[in-house]
């Protein structure tokens, strides 16, 4: 059973999800400086406290989780050739002549000069096929069944990685076993890389 918050509990639980500051949460919802001071753990092991503010984070989770739901819907329709919405503004450009006639140049249109030359227009269609292909390789790409390299450049890229790891272990090691101070190493290794990036 959860407690009910009182306003000011409520107050410190809203200002901490924004700030992630006990101390200034306290402040902003009221509560003295030296009660705010002593009381921050208090309030944040409530039970009550806590449990809003999981409450409020998992709201937020499940808001975002439907919003890429839907571009994920989107993203399938596009795909599959569905058809879709598309806003659009059609610009009838010998009116925007004629409108903009005796405008210096370079100034901007007014939303009412735009009105006089522009339309918004909304058509449902399937996407250019463009679009599809893109739309396609992107879903597939989610899905973990499209790669851009080959299995032979994942290989290589693979043996480079380790190579490199094997090298720079190899270095690290010599710097242990050379008795140089490591500070004077990493310095004439950035004097190197310096040199090399200058090239």
């Amino acid at each position: 059973m959860t407690r009910k918050l009182t306003p000011k509990q409520r107050k410190f639980a809203n200002e901490f999800i924004k700030t992630n500051n006990a101390y200034q949460s306290a402040l902003k919802a009221g509560y003295a400086k030296g009660t705010a001071r002593n009381a921050t753990k208090q309030l944040l092991e409530n039970t009550g406290i806590h449990e809003y503010i999981i409450k409020k984070t998992a709201n937020v989770e499940k808001h975002e989780s439907d919003k890429a739901d839907e571009v994920l819907k989107n993203v399938y329709r596009i795909a599959a050739g569905k058809p879709i919405k598309h806003d659009f503004v059609q610009t009838d450009n010998l009116k925007k002549e004629i409108v903009l006639r005796g405008v210096k140049k370079g100034s901007k249109p007014t939303a009412t000069m735009r009105s006089g030359y522009e339309t918004n227009e909304t058509t449902i269609t399937p996407a250019a096929t463009k679009e599809q292909v893109a739309a396609a390789e992107l879903w597939f790409k989610l899905n973990g069944k499209l790669k851009n390299d080959s299995k032979e450049v994942e290989k290589q890229k693979i043996r480079k990685l380790e190579a490199e790891a094997d090298v720079a272990e190899q270095k690290a090691h010599d710097a242990r076993n050379s008795g140089q101070d490591i500070g004077q190493q990493f310095d004439k290794m950035f004097e190197r890389l310096k040199e090399d990036s200058d090239k």
